[in-house]
């Protein structure tokens, strides 16, 4: 079939950029949160790029990204999530940007930040831990603030060594500050 507007189009002497373009058909309604947390299925890839975060009791994700997530259980297996609020957090081979939930199990991935109860760590990492309890094996913390800590787990600093890293940071800003503001005035 022959596009009859491009036809004319080229036959009055237009120029590829003075053809009009076809307005794209509307984009189809947005799902509701619950149907989009159903399983996706193996044939191809379900994208929801509305914009409105996951609300829904159990999201399961694998190899898939999502940024807000708010609900009672998330599992996620090989992906990641920019943020999750949820009762019960369980990654495997993933990463975490923010979560706040009543226990998180984190195996063999990534977490920044860590608001939560219970904390279990294996072969993980996290940038800042803040919880209850925490039990870790082969994992490593940079900050980790915590009433209990069982296993085997690196930390960077503990709640001493974050408040001089804080102290000693105050003191390093002042002087910089001081020395910015001694170039400014001598110019």
């Amino acid at each position: 079939m022959v596009d009859d507007e491009a036809t004319r189009t080229r036959a009055s002497g237009a120029t590829e950029g003075t053809r009009k373009r076809r307005t794209k058909a509307p984009l189809p309604e947005p799902k509701p949160a619950a149907a989009a947390a159903e399983p996706a299925p193996l044939s191809g890839t379900v994208v929801d790029a509305d914009g409105v975060p996951i609300d829904a009791e159990r999201v399961d994700m694998r190899l898939s990204a999502v940024g807000r997530v708010a609900g009672d259980d998330l599992h996620v297996t090989g992906g990641a999530v920019g943020a999750a609020r949820t009762d019960r957090l369980e990654i495997d081979r993933g990463a975490v940007g923010a979560a706040m939930a009543s226990d998180v199990q984190l195996s063999r991935g990534y977490a920044r930040s860590i608001l939560a109860r219970q904390v279990q760590l294996d072969r993980s990492a996290a940038r800042v831990i803040i919880a209850a309890d925490v039990r870790a094996d082969q994992s490593a913390a940079m900050f980790l603030v915590a009433r209990k800590v069982d296993g085997n787990v690196k930390v960077l600093f503990d709640w001493r060594g974050a408040l001089a890293f804080g102290a000693a940071a105050g003191v390093l800003f002042a002087i910089l500050s001081r020395v910015r503001r001694r170039g400014r005035e001598e110019s």
